[in-house]
């Protein structure tokens, strides 16, 4: 049963704190409201005729009401910020058939952390306009070129692995693509450069790590980053905060 604290309400949206026990399902449905998730804490698994979203800490789901899906939660459950939007449903303003999105780019890293920080601090102006940015951003950039099998393959890698263990240009040149080409294609395709991919996964899984209970030292190792420095440089780059105040979220929350 989902334990549910609203942390902010005000015109026409809430913010909520949700807490789901570990292996709880939920059939078949569609939401009351559409929303924005952020996931803080544990994961889950989303079911529907668009295909299976696996989320983890730090991933971010846009998601209509309209769109009918299952939820599978992990072993461990899962605690997700959320934002619904209780009137003025943006997804009806974009006038798009993209029912749910997953993101875990450095746009959507930034927004989901400003909505956070603005929904604690009891800013309901900073929500509404970092939400918003959100959805509005993810229907315009929607329409990609699609990713030969290779590049797909490197742009999975990459959420996985840090840059520095990663030999781009070899990748490229293995495909008969000049690593030019391909860092000009990447973007065409995912919208980013290489290194923004690299960068916003690697503060994704410092997030995963912070969730756990991990130390800034411990989860920038986690992560993949050099040290502590570095993280916190790339945190701050990525999200516009630091590690430090992250970690101080998760525990208002």
């Amino acid at each position: 049963m989902v334990r549910k604290r609203v942390v902010l309400a005000s015109g026409g949206l809430s913010v909520a704190i949700c807490r789901y026990a570990p292996g709880e399902r939920h059939a078949l449905h569609t939401d009351a409201r559409s929303r924005v998730s952020f996931l803080l804490r544990g994961s889950y698994r989303e079911e529907g005729k668009p295909g299976s979203i696996r989320m983890g800490p730090g991933h971010v789901l846009l998601k209509s009401r309209r769109a009918k899906h299952e939820d599978v939660f992990g072993d461990c459950g899962a605690d997700i910020a959320a934002v619904e939007f209780m009137r003025d449903d943006p997804f009806d303003a974009a006038h798009t058939p993209d029912l749910w999105r997953q993101r875990a780019d450095a746009f959507a890293l930034r927004h989901a952390m400003a909505f956070l920080d603005a929904a604690i601090s009891g800013n309901a102006n900073g929500v509404t306009a970092a939400s918003i940015d959100l959805v509005a951003n993810s229907h315009e950039s929607s329409q990609r070129d699609k990713a030969p099998t290779w590049l797909a393959h490197l742009h999975a890698e990459l959420e996985e692995t840090p840059l520095g263990s990663v030999d781009v240009a070899a990748r490229a040149k293995e495909a008969g693509a000049h690593p030019a080409h391909a860092s000009r294609l990447f973007r065409r395709c995912f919208a980013s450069s290489v290194t923004e991919h690299a960068q916003a996964h690697g503060v994704r899984r410092a997030m995963a790590a912070l969730a756990g209970g991990a130390t800034l030292s411990d989860a920038a190792l986690a992560a993949g980053f050099y040290d502590q420095s570095h993280m916190t440089r790339v945190f701050k780059r990525v999200t516009g905060s630091t590690p430090g105040r992250h970690r101080a979220l998760l525990a208002a929350c």
